[in-house]
């Protein structure tokens, strides 16, 4: 009986879930960023803690946003210090879509706005994606 009550309009609808599609949902607009970055050269990784203020347009459980080849450590909502934490249900990456997905135990409200905190760590890339590691010749010297 819960499972039915649970059931999201995507499901009603018989649509893909907001993490598979090619887009990212516009039921959230980010207002604010605040990123902190550790680099560790000596082993090509980093780490990370974002802090985003988030304004909801339209009710959902569900915030989507664009990850990669990252490991997530924490993930925290919050409407504000007096109103407290919104409970995480579950998070995790979709890879098909290069998106991480977290899943809330109750509906963000519209016209209310929320801070999401994520601690996150990852690989310094060789490739051109994401944090990426690069070098260049000056002088005959490799830096």
């Amino acid at each position: 009986e819960e499972k039915e009550e649970e059931e999201e309009e995507w499901q009603r609808r018989r649509e893909l879930p907001p993490w598979a599609r090619p887009r990212l949902p516009r039921h959230l607009r980010p207002l604010h960023y605040n990123l902190m970055l550790s680099a560790f050269m000596e082993n090509f990784t980093f780490s990370g803690e974002v802090n985003v203020q988030l304004e909801v347009r339209n009710a959902s459980r569900y915030i989507v946003l664009h990850a990669q080849r990252m490991h997530i450590e924490a993930v925290r909502v919050a409407e504000d210090k007096l109103a407290g934490g919104v409970r995480v249900a579950r998070s995790f990456l979709y890879p098909q879509t290069q998106v991480f997905v977290v899943v809330l135990n109750r509906s963000l409200e519209v016209q209310r706005s929320y801070n999401l905190k994520i601690i996150y760590n990852a690989l310094i890339e060789n490739e051109l994606l994401g944090f990426f590691r690069s070098s260049y010749v000056l002088h005959g010297e490799r830096r």
